[in-house]
């Protein structure tokens, strides 16, 4: 009678830090025999100091680690039933379920399983589970392997300044490849010690065996041993050829490196960001890079060529003799052979594998599998078939004599037109911002004009034999196309991240993720500019270090290059183009107001929205968030924001005086004083600060009174809310100027406002101005696209001691390059007409 499992149980774990143990215990429960229970043990390098972890963020994790090292245990028999001594959150059954299911896709693809079947993680939909926030030191923790790409990895983060400590995860093979490349780096280390149940190994009637995700369970030792001993990051060496799968099977596809994709990263990324916490990140540096670029770098390492392996093979085989690294038989070796053979001399080759793997003609059929030219591509840690062949066209001319080259080199057609795309990097933003710039050679700089031409300058300063390209549409409406050429693209806002194909970050985020000052950041719809040069103002007034930088006009790069005071406050206007791909937030965060903007850009008012909200997503529990009650949307984030959220409406101003007009100013002083009362600045200080404030340019800006007329510059109010509320804030109005580029924004508001406050002498710009009223009865109207007509008529229609006012309630890019040049034009006619 066939055994026949019923559940596996995930039945305890006990951390006994002072032992420096965990031990993770499983059972699996049967019809028709006594269960096996199962005992596996981490012993860990040190006492942990435990102090500063919060419990909830180890018990999550230590669960996490419970159900990952279970998978080993569980494929003996794979019960369609699991149990679990702590039920789950649905989105963390759900991030569970995948992980067997894919981790274990060759398993049941060889054991003629189907993935259907596999387990179904148990869970409670009343759980949901938030992450914890702790300081962290800002050091990097790389797993070293005993591979090529480990090396590679850990010389380019070496050479890029970062402070990395190795991890070694030992089990019973208990390899010193391992350490001797620790040796040689010169790096410190620590070492896990796995120990599986040694019932593991027995053979059980009935029972399956085969492929486990071993890079998962690295992932999470990893992420545990950052969490015990103070690491930010948890570094891996997974290459874009990790992407790529074997074989379909029963509609799924099969990679016998699920495990090391970025899918599983992006995975893990956000299920250890949403559950366990977000202070440590977990990613690989060699994610842009296919396999064919990592061993170009790598044959400049000459150290290490004694001392490497990559063959799986020989951790079953090794028996601590130094000259067995390579077992020379299997697709690893092979595909590994064929990658250094296109860099390395035949001799340094030969050195390494102590024979020459071209000339035997056993192996002819793995060749002809890694080449692409078998039924499938081998179940092992090869890469792609289009750099495969490219690396053994390249090594052509070397080994022509030898038989698999003069067997396979004819059938490999068309290789040219790949040559370039192996080389070429792919996008990876799993990489923090920090460290985008590892093992790039090239970078291009999308969009040229201030902060562009900003960016330039930093990277001449920071990395002086970079290759730097420019593409920007005012020069080459197909600048995008330059892409290709480069490693890393550098967008400026206002460029959708869309339109970027290869590796990319921003001057925002590199800002961001090399500055440890105190930020301010401050953003809105409408009001930024002048809430963001409120906070300044009273900072600066109160005697504190300060510097206003951001989307009002200083490009913060520039701040890079300078002496920067460890004390010095960085306020900071950000853009919901700069908050769009931004990974980090401010310390304390300010939004002014929310409504419907950009859509060009954003293409919905969800996109748009989300991007605004990025300014809180990063925060931290120590972290502000200050924003206007009375706008439902900032309220609902405000209510789930992980900072201490306060609304600046409870702010009083009784006492204060100011120049600045209309109850949305009133809302930005708000938000300034809000800020002030952070730092205990004193009230004096605040009132004198605000009170001495003058408007900005083009917002409300009075331009004067000529022929008894006053006009205001409001230019930069290009959406009808913004110019509702200038109306709102100017009395006896006599001409309004409206109209520019259209956005298909809805003026139905705009138009009762405006016909409310008898608002009769209208100029109508294009495109939008033809939209903006259902009915014109009773209006003086004049359509134009002239600055210069509009400006004459106001002065012919509008009455003595009324306002002119220019607030266009649409963007300008019909007619003029930005709002500045718009608010100019009016102010220039405006005088040369008085």
């Amino acid at each position: 009678m066939k055994i026949k499992a019923t559940s596996f149980e995930y039945t305890s774990y006990n951390f006994e830090p002072k032992k420096k143990k965990i031990t993770f215990t499983y059972k699996i429960n049967f019809i028709n025999q006594t269960p096996l229970i199962f005992k596996e043990k981490i012993i860990l390098p040190k006492i942990p100091f435990l102090e500063k972890i919060p419990m909830s963020l180890l018990d999550n994790l230590l669960q996490s680690v419970h159900i990952i090292l279970g998978i080993s245990y569980y494929k003996l028999y794979c019960p369609s039933q699991v149990k679990l001594n702590k039920l789950l959150s649905k989105q963390q059954a759900d991030f569970w379920n995948i992980v067997y299911k894919k981790g274990l896709g060759e398993f049941f693809y060889k054991n003629k399983i189907n993935p259907k079947n596999s387990p179904k993680f148990p869970y409670d939909k009343n759980i949901k589970l938030n992450s914890s926030k702790f300081e962290r030191s800002d050091r990097c923790l790389l797993g070293i392997g005993g591979g090529k790409d480990s090396i590679v990895a850990a010389e380019l983060l070496k050479n890029n300044g970062n402070n990395i400590t190795a991890l070694l995860i030992e089990t019973q093979q208990n390899l010193k490849i391992g350490d001797d490349i620790v040796k040689e780096l010169n790096i410190s280390s620590i070492k896990i010690s796995r120990f599986l149940d040694e019932n593991i190994f027995k053979e059980y009637e009935d029972s399956y065996n085969g492929h486990i995700p071993i890079s998962a369970i690295f992932a999470f030792l990893g992420f545990l041993s950052a969490v015990l001993y103070n690491y930010s990051y948890v570094i891996v060496a997974n290459e874009h050829s990790s992407n790529f799968g074997n074989v379909k099977y029963k509609g799924e596809m099969i990679n016998h490196q699920w495990s090391k994709s970025a899918e599983f990263e992006k995975l893990f990324q956000k299920y250890t960001k949403e559950f366990i916490t977000p202070d440590i990140t977990y990613f690989s540096i060699l994610r842009p890079f296919y396999e064919i670029r990592i061993v170009e770098m790598f044959s400049k390492l000459g150290k290490y060529f004694s001392y490497f392996s990559s063959c799986n093979q020989i951790y079953k085989i090794y028996k601590k003799k130094q000259d067995v690294l390579w077992c020379g038989k299997c697709p690893k070796c092979i595909f590994l052979f064929i990658l250094l053979s296109a860099f390395f001399s035949k001799e340094n080759l030969l050195k390494i594998f102590k024979k020459n793997l071209y000339e035997n003609k056993n192996l002819l059929q793995g060749f002809k599998d890694v080449l692409g030219f078998g039924k499938l591509k081998p179940f092992d840690c090869v890469g792609t078939f289009e750099e495969t062949r490219v690396a053994f066209y390249l090594a052509g001319n070397k080994f022509k004599n030898d038989f698999i080259m003069k067997k396979f080199l004819p059938k490999i057609k068309d290789v040219k037109k790949f040559i370039k795309k192996v080389f070429q990097t792919e996008k990876a933003l799993t990489i923090p911002s920090k460290f985008r710039f590892v093992g790039i050679k090239s970078v291009l700089i999308l969009g040229y004009g201030k902060e562009g031409r900003l960016t330039k300058q930093y990277l001449e300063t920071n990395f002086p034999k970079m290759k730097i390209g420019i593409a920007d549409q005012k020069y080459n409406s197909d600048c995008f196309n330059k892409q290709i050429n480069y490693d890393l693209a550098i967008k400026t806002p206002g460029i959708c991240k869309e339109n970027v194909t290869i590796q990319y970050t921003t001057a925002t985020n590199i800002f961001f993720s090399q500055i440890k000052n105190k930020t301010i950041g401050i953003t809105g719809s409408k009001g930024k500019s002048t809430t963001a040069s409120l906070v300044y103002e009273i900072l600066k007034e109160a005697g504190k270090k300060v510097r206003l930088i951001g989307n009002i006009g200083n490009p913060m790069l520039e701040i890079l290059m300078q002496p920067i005071d460890k004390n010095e406050i960085f306020v900071i206007e950000l853009s919901s183009y700069q908050l769009d791909d931004i990974e980090f937030s401010p310390n304390i965060a300010i939004v002014t107001n929310l409504f419907q903007e950009h859509m060009n850009y954003h293409k919905d008012v969800k996109n748009y929205y989300k991007a605004k909200k990025n300014i809180i997503n990063f925060q931290k529990e120590t972290d502000f968030f200050i924003y206007n009650s009375q706008i439902r949307k900032l309220k609902e984030w405000g209510k789930n924001s992980k900072s201490i959220s306060m609304s600046f409406e409870k702010i009083s101003l009784d006492g204060f005086n100011t120049s600045l007009l209309g109850e949305h100013n009133r809302k930005n002083i708000k938000a300034a004083v809000a800020v002030a009362k952070l730092f205990n600045i004193p009230l004096l200080t605040i009132k004198k600060a605000v009170k001495n404030f003058k408007a900005l340019s083009h917002r409300l800006e009075f331009v004067g009174k000529f022929q008894n007329i006053k006009f205001y510059d409001d230019a930069i109010s290009t959406t009808p809310q913004s110019t509702i509320a200038a109306i709102k804030s100017l009395p006896k109005i006599g001409t309004i100027l409206l109209g520019g580029q259209n956005r298909g924004y809805d003026f139905f508001e705009l138009e009762k406002e405006i016909k409310k406050n008898k608002i009769n002498n209208i100029v109508l710009f294009p495109d939008s101005g033809k939209d903006i009223f259902k009915s014109t009865k009773g209006l003086n109207i004049l359509e134009t696209s002239s600055m210069e007509d509009a400006v004459n008529f106001a002065y012919v229609n509008t009455n003595k001691e009324e306002i002119c006012l220019l607030s266009t309630a649409s963007p300008s890019y019909s007619i003029w390059k930005n709002f500045e040049e718009k608010g100019d034009q009016f102010q220039y006619f405006v005088k040369k007409y008085s």
